[in-house]
Order: C-alpha cells, then sequence, then structure tokens
C-alpha cells in the first residue's frame, strides 16, 4: 500500500515523537551516519550499517529508482519537498519514513545531509483511520435506516435506503440537488434551518423529532429524525437519520380523534369540549353557546328503530356544521340527541339567525323509516350570547343559562329558538 503525504506543510518534523535521525550522502553512498538512522534501519553500531550498506538505496530496497531519481534532483538543487517511503523491510518488520534533505559541501564537493523521521505509528493510524472510513461508508450504504448527509442543505452522501424512503429515482439525482429543502413543507424551512444552525454550534438535541416530508413521488410521510455533526472529508456536516413513522403517526392520530370524537356523529365529545374551553377561559373571550335537542327523539326510536335514530342524529350534526364551522365555532355532542355549540366573538343577532337556519334546515330533510316511510323533525335550540368566560364557574352558568333557554323553546312548542338576552356570567354569579 502506497501513502502519499504532503509532511512539510500538514506534518512538520518537530511535531513528531518517533525517532528522528541524520544522514549524509555523497556520490549515492552513505558517507556517514547517526545513533538514531542505526536503530531506525535495525542495526546496533554505526559502523555495523556503514560496513552493509554501500549505495544509500540499499536502504530503501521497493522504492530505489524513485530514490535515485530524487537524490540527483536534490543535488541539482531541483527538489525542495520531503518524501513519504512506506512499507521498507527491516529485520522481518516494515518501517514507515520521511526523508527531507539539503545540500551541504563535503571535501570539496556537494553531498546531501538528509533528515529521517521514522513515521511508523502515523502511516499505521492513517491506515486505520482509512479503513475505518471504508467500513462506515460501507456501513452507511448498507444500513436499513435512511442515512444523507448535508452541508446546507446541499446533499453530499446519501443511501440507497433514503431514496427508496423518499421516493427519489436514484442516489444520483439526490446528489444533483441543490437543496434538500425543497422536500420539506414550506411552512417547517425556517425551523429546519434554525435546528441545523443550533446543531453546528454545539446544541445538538438529544431527541429525535418527527418531521413531514413531502416526498419526490408526491407523497407525504413522516420520519423520525436524529441528526448530528459529523467530520466528513475534513469538514463539518449534518448527518441525519431517519426513520419512517408515517403508520405510528396516523396510527396516533387516529387514537386521538377517536379519544376526542364521538364515534357516531365525528363532532367532539364532552371531554374535548371542556379541553377545548381552556384557551377561550385563559384569554377571557366572549362566547356564545347553543344547546340543540332533537324534538321527540323517543317516539323516532320507538316507532323507526335505533338505526333510524342515529340516521337523524347524524344529519343533525352535519346540519350543525355546515352552519357553524365557517364561524370558527365548536360542535360537541352534550347526550344521546343534544349536541352543544360555541361560537367565539359572535354577535348576538348574528348567534340568533345561525340557531334559527339551523332550525329551518334540518325541519326540511326528509328521513325515511321502515318500508321507505318518510317523515321529518324538527330541534329546538337554546342561546346564550356574549357572555364573557374566564373561569370554569363562569362556563358552568353559561351552559346552565342556556339549557335555561332551551327547556324554554321546548315548552313554548318545540321547533323554534329561544334566546336569553345578552349577560355577563360575573353579573350572573352575583
Amino acid at each position: 500500500m502506497s501513502i502519499q503525504l504532503d509532511l512539510t506543510t500538514t506534518m512538520p518534523c518537530q511535531n513528531f515523537d518517533s525517532a528522528q535521525g541524520h544522514m549524509t550522502l555523497q556520490d549515492h553512498r552513505v558517507v556517514d551516519v547517526d545513533d538514531n538512522i542505526v536503530k531506525i534501519f535495525g542495526y546496533t553500531t554505526r559502523e555495523e550499517l556503514l560496513d552493509n550498506i554501500d549505495f544509500v538505496y540499499a536502504l530503501v530496497p521497493n522504492h530505489q529508482s524513485l530514490a535515485k531519481k530524487r537524490y540527483l534532483e536534490a543535488i541539482k538543487c531541483k527538489l525542495n519537498k520531503g518524501k513519504v517511503y512506506t512499507d521498507i523491510s527491516v529485520n522481518g518488520r516494515n518501517i514507515s519514513i520521511f526523508c527531507l534533505s539539503h545540500i551541504i559541501e563535503l571535501n570539496g564537493k556537494p553531498a546531501l545531509q538528509v533528515t529521517i523521521i521514522d513515521i511508523t505509528s502515523v502511516v499505521e493510524d492513517q491506515r486505520k483511520s482509512n479503513e475505518t472510513d471504508r467500513m462506515y461508508r460501507k456501513l452507511l450504504s448498507t444500513s436499513k435506516q435512511g442515512i444523507l448527509i448535508h452541508r446546507s442543505f446541499r446533499p453530499i452522501m446519501v443511501n440507497q435506503t433514503w431514496v427508496e424512503q423518499q421516493g427519489a429515482d436514484s442516489i444520483e439525482q439526490v446528489l444533483a440537488m441543490d437543496s434538500i429543502l425543497s422536500i420539506v413543507p414550506e411552512d417547517q424551512r425556517s425551523a429546519a434551518i434554525r435546528r441545523c444552525e443550533n446543531i453546528l454550534n454545539g446544541n445538538t438535541p438529544n431527541f429525535s423529532s418527527v418531521v413531514a416530508n413531502q416526498c419526490f413521488d408526491g407523497t407525504h410521510k413522516y420520519f423520525n429524525l436524529y441528526d448530528n455533526v459529523i467530520n466528513w472529508e475534513g469538514e463539518d456536516a449534518i448527518q441525519v437519520i431517519l426513520e419512517e413513522v408515517t403508520d405510528k403517526v396516523l396510527l396516533e392520530r387516529e387514537l386521538l380523534h377517536r379519544a376526542m370524537h364521538d364515534d357516531l356523529t365525528h363532532v367532539f365529545n364532552r371531554r374535548a369540549i371542556y379541553d377545548w374551553f381552556k384557551k377561550p377561559v385563559n384569554q377571557h373571550m366572549e362566547m356564545s353557546c347553543m344547546l340543540i335537542d332533537i324534538d321527540d327523539f323517543k317516539s323516532i326510536n320507538d316507532r323507526f328503530g335505533h338505526a333510524v335514530g342515529d340516521t337523524v342524529i347524524i344529519q343533525l350534526a352535519d346540519t350543525i356544521k355546515t352552519h357553524v364551522e365557517l364561524l370558527g365555532g365548536i360542535v360537541g355532542r352534550w347526550g344521546g340527541e343534544e349536541f352543544i355549540v360555541f361560537i367565539p366573538k359572535a354577535k348576538s343577532a348574528h348567534t340568533k339567525i345561525i340557531g334559527e337556519r339551523i332550525c329551518h334546515t334540518f325541519s326540511q330533510h326528509t328521513f325515511f323509516g321502515i318500508n321507505r316511510r318518510a317523515f321529518t323533525t324538527s330541534v329546538s335550540i337554546g342561546v346564550t350570547n356574549q357572555c364573557v368566560c374566564d373561569s370554569d364557574n363562569t362556563i358552568n352558568t353559561l351552559i346552565r343559562m342556556t339549557d335555561d333557554a332551551l327547556y324554554r323553546a321546548k315548552a313554548g312548542g318545540k321547533n323554534q329558538v329561544s334566546i336569553n338576552d345578552d349577560l355577563v356570567c360575573d353579573e350572573v354569579l352575583a
């Protein structure tokens, strides 16, 4: 194995802890050596080396032609860099040396003063490092996890798993990109840039992050992302390891949706309603409330069965959502056939209109029971307008006052909207 090192610029002689010696050459012969040269080349005494070595090239048997060429260039002052000679056999072991020479005058003739440093350990470390680097690159390329290395989001290495995860055509397609930010959703790019800046500044997160990518093939996938700084070919780079978790994310979202929504109508359940309330309460937000109940629902179940009753409940939920969600309101199933609605910052007159529209739209819908027998039904609605909600007590008061309005709508003949005039819940509590 031949290793080329320019030690005159990258590894100054004085930085080596290994043996360093000097020899004098003239007319291609070894004229004199010091004790360190004797040790480097495996001899016992200076005299033994000089007796056994005539021409200098015998010291580097595997590099004789190169050594002769460099000797002639040095004598003509055409050589200004040192040279590494590797795998020189000395007493059954291979050594590596670095040679640096300059011209002197000896007995009236030009000669070379050569400094020789034993760099065997340095070369071996370099070999081990190269082998480790090859093994690491092989590990990256064969990993079952998607791995990409980039500088300022420009890809400089990517493995096949990453290519397949992202729906790309080939490794070459990815490496030809100017930036991988194009596959990061636009609203997340600023966060991705800040994350990389923090990592390069030494603030590597000790946890993974779930990120969404818009893949090359147009699909949207979720990945667990682990990124850190590595030294790649002498410079810092960001290594990104991806583990696809799309199925896990979608399952978690589905489970969360089920936990917060009514199975039949897919509107909020009671627990989700109370969770949603925390934000308006913290912001002291004005709130309008509706309670909506299907009139004579028990008779529908008795006459047509619970399956038809469920159809009526679903239709009411859809009708309410149509009129409420565009206003930023939320809909929840409060009981069996009863729904609750909250509309932040709604005006009194507007809330009344919404309730009347829900009442009218629902009463116009035709349902079909046993033997395709058609029927219609109606709802009663209680409304409380513009309550300033600033605590759990005021929320409960708001719901109680709305329930009172619903009771009046039922008592007044059903299929109508009953409204509490504008009030501030603090005044009601007083």
